[in-house]
């Protein structure tokens, strides 16, 4: 579910607290302190303490007005035992509303909330000390991270469900303070969960006169499938590289002033996108991708750390099947038209826009 859905049943949860039969309830649960590289589980169980009526909940997932989500992820939601989605949930008379976490923190920047009073990722004011002393060092020895999980009820009574995430990061075994490139890791295809491995290309038919580039994705994407309903967690998208070179005639770049420019693809953390799975076909709405530019040609090893001359993100992306699954293959494809300044860089926005872009996934998908 899109970050700004998260934030409309935020929305449509206080709205409701105004009608009489309502019920909000806040709570804090805290994790462990974690090292970097390492993580911490949770299940969060909210009953259904009602022996005769069922709950219907519109959905679960993070507030997306902080940035503390990229340090927590939603693993499974399950009504007792059973896998379910994240929306148009129903839970009946006396079972129970399992919300499976993880605590995987990024890095020991403590991310900005207030909460309850409790701020947290504020700047420092600054101390004088004696000019005749070395300034102290900073405290990068630990960070806190906050986020809100919301459960959205809207029967028998409407109203929200927050829990206040709260876990605490220390350096890595190894003296780690952040994490490498989120998205390429393994993946083991088991009940709900399917492991796409493959190709991806990439065509500006308006400018690639020689046709899309392609290459090999960096890693798996993991789908969550159950039953007929689908899902994709943008961060479980693998960065993707794409060099565009100037050499000759009908080259992306032909007569341009610099050689070769990299575009970084990344999924945008906290964003999962949701459809559904026939055993045929796949389809997924509100994908989001940031897209970041550097000048000249890198590797997958230099995307960390970069320093963009380019960094904008598309949203509400669409993802179909165009070849659908048989024989364990299938050819996914993304196929949308930019706005007229896509990237907010003038440069970059004469070439690229409302040109029409379209990406293909071909590969295996291991149910």
């Amino acid at each position: 579910m899109k970050r700004s859905l998260y934030i409309s049943a935020l929305l449509a949860g206080l709205l409701a607290a105004c009608q009489p039969a309502n019920f909000s309830q806040w709570r804090q649960e805290t994790f462990d302190s974690t090292p970097i590289t390492t993580s911490q589980s949770k299940t969060i169980s909210l009953q259904n303490e009602n022996g005769e009526a069922v709950q219907k909940l519109s959905g679960v997932g993070f507030d997306g007005t902080g940035d503390g989500h990229e340090h927590f992820r939603i693993e499974k939601v399950l009504v007792g035992q059973r896998l379910v989605g994240q929306k148009d949930i129903i839970v009946p008379p006396g079972s129970t509303l399992n919300i499976q976490l993880t605590y995987e923190p990024r890095n020991l920047e403590t991310t900005r909330a207030d909460f309850g009073g409790w701020v947290t990722g504020e700047p420092e004011k600054f101390v004088p000390y004696n000019p005749d002393d070395p300034p102290p060092p900073p405290d990068n020895d630990r960070a806190i991270h906050r986020v809100v999980l919301l459960a959205a009820y809207e029967e028998p009574k409407s109203g929200l469900t927050m829990v206040e995430l709260v876990g605490e990061a220390v350096p890595g075994p190894n003296g780690e303070v952040s994490l490498p490139e989120a998205g390429i890791s393994a993946c083991e295809a088991e009940a709900g969960t399917a492991c796409f491995e493959g190709n991806f290309s990439m065509d500006i038919p308006a400018l690639f006169t020689t046709g899309p580039v392609e290459d090999q994705l960096a890693g798996p994407i993991r789908f969550a499938i159950q039953g007929g309903a689908a899902s994709l967690r943008m961060d479980d998208v693998p960065p993707i590289l794409i060099i565009l070179k100037g050499n000759g005639p009908g080259e992306p770049l032909e007569g341009q002033p610099v050689s070769a420019v990299s575009i970084i693809i990344k999924g945008v953390q906290g964003v999962a996108a949701e459809g559904s799975f026939d055993g045929s076909r796949l389809e997924l709405a509100g994908l989001s991708f940031r897209i970041l530019v550097v000048v000249g040609e890198i590797s997958q090893e230099d995307i960390s750390g970069l320093n963009p001359i380019v960094d904008f993100t598309l949203e509400d992306l669409v993802l179909t099947t165009e070849e659908p699954f048989v024989d364990g293959q299938i050819t996914l494809k993304i196929d949308t038209t930019l706005s007229q300044a896509p990237s907010g860089n003038p440069i970059f926005d004469e070439f690229l826009g409302e040109k029409q872009i379209i990406v293909r996934f071909q590969g295996q998908l291991n149910l």
